[in-house]
């Protein structure tokens, strides 16, 4: 029989081309896809629309972010993430916090083991409103370095708030502290003039996460950097969902543009926060920092809270903060507040949301009523009405858009960092959170979230149902899309 490829006809030879491809895809999709409805999902798109489909599926749908940073934290003398589940070094939260109750202990636990991150007690925790609060604490704290300073973030722009970075980052490396300043690759794109080239022409080490190639490689378009961290000295730091750029400042009249919730630390947790930007810019720039110099010693503040650092991300083997966030729901008793900017939770967090409300816990989500992406709002209005209809309460805050990442329960518990309520924040990006037992700090947070719930507007059922037709079709049809995000 003679199979000499040379002799097909050209639309057969690609038709088998294409069949090929299609095949390698799907068998990639089976050993790398832990969820029935994704990989269903992804099989449905490359063999229905195979053009499209594959192209999407390279683009989006393949990580090869894992294997990078495995080599990385193997050079950096540190074992690999294998996944193990286990108890972590440490202190138990019942060293640290006066007799918690039994499903705190409980969730500890839980948290311990899938983050491998032990707690730590003594650590100061503030919480800055809005973005001149925030930046105006960081850039002192920036000026009051004395050897180290270590900075990274999604945005940076070079814009009036992100120059102001820019002056005290090169003031700082000109009094002869260590500086490293690491930006996503796609975030350090906004604005006209990337940030990166401002801070090499002042001196200053800077390196992008993760850059798009023009390779066999293509875009890592999800896989992104959403963290934000600053340490200083590595002894204080800042951390929540702010990034830099004068959008988070007032405009000319005063007004805020965006509101935020941003947080300064002191105390051992500092630590946990410098160790993930150490991995990352091991990662990003192959430099290995200096432990006795990034990394010191830590003393507990008197009477601080007891707080463990979440870092996550694609290259991890287990969805943390996903399982972390169904876990506090499930130690949930009397009430749960949830603030986020993107809200579109997939199937696992929806049931655990929903068997909070039934159980009798109040469950408050607030939302931006005017995103800054009115497609994602669609979408997200198209898959909460199972939400509510179980009894959990949706509220939309009136502009300016709230930026804000929190969750609290029954004051006793919360949540604050980079991550939003969606499948890009808990599966695509790199994400870092401060989980943090601490009554005193929980009640203060509920107060600041429940004065923007009494400003906000309820939206029920019957809020639901009055969105014109044409609105609520295409938020269903861009629902149908959340599998591939």
């Amino acid at each position: 029989m003679n199979l000499d490829i040379t002799t097909w006809p050209d639309g057969l030879l690609i038709a088998g081309l294409v069949f090929l491809v299609q095949a390698l895809a799907s068998i990639h999709i089976l050993r790398t896809k832990t969820e029935v409805r994704s990989a269903v999902a992804w099989l449905g798109l490359v063999w229905l629309a195979p053009g499209f489909g594959l192209l999407f599926y390279l683009l989006f749908g393949m990580s090869r972010i894992r294997r990078r940073a495995r080599m990385a934290r193997i050079k950096r003398g540190l074992a690999p993430r294998t996944g193990e589940l286990a108890d972590p070094q440490g202190p138990l939260l019942t060293d640290l916090v006066p007799d918690p109750p039994l499903r705190w202990r409980a969730h500890a636990r839980l948290a311990g083991r899938v983050t491998n991150t032990p707690l730590t007690t003594g650590n100061r925790i503030r919480p800055l409103k809005g973005g001149r609060e925030a930046y105006d604490a960081m850039i002192a704290a920036i000026d009051s370095a004395e050897r180290t300073v270590a900075l990274t973030t999604y945005i940076f722009q070079a814009d009036q708030a992100g120059r102001r970075f820019v002056g005290a980052l090169a003031r700082a490396h000109d009094r002869g502290v260590q500086v490293r300043v690491l930006v996503d690759a796609v975030g350090n794109l906004y604005g006209l003039k990337p940030v990166s080239n401002l801070l090499r022409r002042r001196g200053i080490p800077v390196a992008t996460f993760n850059p798009a190639r023009l390779s066999w490689r293509l875009a890592f378009f999800n896989l992104r950097t959403h963290r934000k961290l600053l340490i200083v000295d590595g002894a204080r730091g800042f951390a929540g969902g702010m990034n830099i750029r004068r959008h988070h400042l007032e405009d000319k009249e005063g007004t805020a543009r965006v509101r935020d919730t941003h947080f300064s630390l002191e105390g051992p947790i500092v630590s946990q926060m410098m160790d993930a930007f150490a991995d990352d810019w091991a990662f990003s720039c192959k430099e290995e920092l200096d432990d006795t110099l990034w990394m010191p010693m830590v003393d507990p503040v008197p009477g601080g809270a007891a707080a463990r650092a979440i870092a996550d991300g694609p290259d991890e083997p287990n969805q943390k903060t996903a399982m972390i966030i169904e876990s506090a729901l499930a130690s949930a008793r009397r009430r749960v507040l949830i603030v986020t900017p993107y809200f579109l939770p997939e199937e696992a967090l929806v049931s655990a949301l929903k068997q909070a409300a039934l159980r009798g816990v109040e469950v408050d989500i607030l939302v931006p009523a005017r995103n800054n992406l009115p497609l994602f709002a669609l979408t997200s209005l198209a898959g909460v009405r199972q939400l509510v209809e179980a009894g959990c309460r949706l509220f939309l805050s009136a502009p300016p858009f709230d930026h804000s990442k929190l969750m609290l329960v029954d004051d006793e518990w919360l949540m604050f960092g980079s991550s939003n309520w969606d499948a890009r924040s808990l599966k695509l990006n790199f994400e870092f959170n401060v989980e943090c037992y601490d009554a005193e700090l929980a009640a203060t947070m509920a107060g600041w979230v429940q004065a923007r719930l009494q400003a906000a507007t309820p939206f029920t059922l019957a809020d639901l149902d009055a969105r014109p037709t044409a609105e609520r079709a295409l938020g269903r049809v861009l629902w149908l899309a959340s599998p591939y995000l």
